[in-house]
């Protein structure tokens, strides 16, 4: 809301509060060294999908979507020399793809042609503001990430407002990561799930913090997302995954568990709002009724946060004034302002494993 730390006055337009005006996916990225994705929407060049397709072109058809980074990282270390290169290409191509759209949003004429509403002109300026963008997502998990950012980077080379460009820590989980690290304030006994309700998966885990850092994180297996929009699905599909999470937090020792909950839906006030783009959407006028189902199910008290999750992943940064762009099933954004909230520190040893 205008207004708030690191709002665009008058806009309507705040990082914190991001909508569907904030979509990454239809913007049309311009000739940045990557001329065969130049004019085409980053959602037909940057998405899950359409790196599947450039895999194939380079070489590897067949590969899994769900597992995909999993299934380049073995290629790309293949003794199989033509996978190894087909691989390789692909991830430098993809990472091209990324530094093109960075220099797309870097560069001021992209304001003025691309802006269509207020809003969307006052978010296209924020990207101008920022002075670094960090890479987050399934996509780059493990050495996948490393390749694609090395590519990233040297395309973002050529924008008209050079930024820094990184990998954020622990790409893959980078949403739990900064859910967990929003849970700062707690209350006398209480512990910490998160949950990252995405487009292809739930992925929760228990929090394990100190006094003031995240020390590690306990992953639990992820669940299918919901494949219907229909509300009485969606929520009982979050309500099994959030009444596990917190059954495993609760077991040792409090009841009492706050969940943040990182959702690929549009969020005001820490509650998700139906703005038609996202599944989630449909848990918006149903938060009361999740919490009495999740702690009925639990055993346990159990306190719901809600956080965008572009959001949340920009909060796993640790960088002021700086934007997240996450790549899985579909691109996300999230910003870091340099006037936000602080957060729970990251131990230097955090531990991230499975519960």
């Amino acid at each position: 809301m205008a207004g708030q730390a690191g709002s665009v006055p008058g806009a309507g337009f705040d990082p914190l509060e991001l909508t569907t005006e904030a979509s990454l996916n239809r913007v049309v990225i311009g000739n940045f060294g990557c001329p065969e994705v130049a004019g085409r929407r980053a959602e037909d060049a940057c998405s899950r999908d359409a790196f599947c397709a450039l895999a194939a072109d380079c070489g590897l058809p067949g590969l899994r979507p769900g597992r995909l980074s999993d299934d380049l990282a073995s290629a790309a270390a293949s003794a199989d020399a033509h996978a190894a290169r087909a691989a390789t290409a692909a991830l430098v191509i993809f990472g091209r793809r990324l530094g093109a759209l960075i220099a797309t949003l870097r560069d001021p004429r992209t304001r003025d042609e691309q802006a269509g509403t207020p809003v969307r002109r006052a978010y296209l300026s924020y990207w101008l503001t920022v002075d670094s963008v960090w890479l987050a997502g399934g996509l780059l998990a493990g050495s996948c990430g490393h390749i694609i950012t090395r590519a990233a980077r040297a395309g973002a080379a050529a924008a008209a407002r050079p930024c820094r460009v990184a990998l954020t820590l622990h790409p893959a989980v980078a949403p739990l990561v900064g859910a967990a690290r929003r849970g700062s304030a707690m209350g006398v006994g209480e512990l910490v799930a998160v949950a990252d309700l995405g487009h292809t998966s739930i992925r929760t885990a228990v929090a394990e913090r100190s006094t003031a850092a995240l020390t590690g994180l306990r992953l639990i297996d992820a669940r299918a997302a919901p494949s219907r929009r229909s509300p009485d699905e969606v929520e009982d599909a979050v309500a099994d995954a959030l009444a596990d999470v917190v059954r495993r937090a609760a077991r040792a020792r409090s009841r009492r568990v706050r969940v943040m909950v990182s959702i690929a839906s549009c969020v005001t006030a820490g509650v998700p709002v139906d703005e038609g783009a996202s599944v989630y959407g449909s848990l918006a006028g149903r938060v009361a009724s999740l919490r009495r189902r999740v702690t009925a199910d639990s055993g346990a008290d159990a306190i719901l946060e809600f956080v965008h999750d572009g959001t949340a992943a920009a909060s796993a940064a640790g960088s002021a004034n700086s934007a997240t762009i996450t790549a899985g099933t579909w691109l996300g954004v999230g910003f870091q302002p340099a006037q936000a909230a602080p957060l729970l520190e990251l131990a230097p040893d955090l531990r991230i494993g499975r519960d």
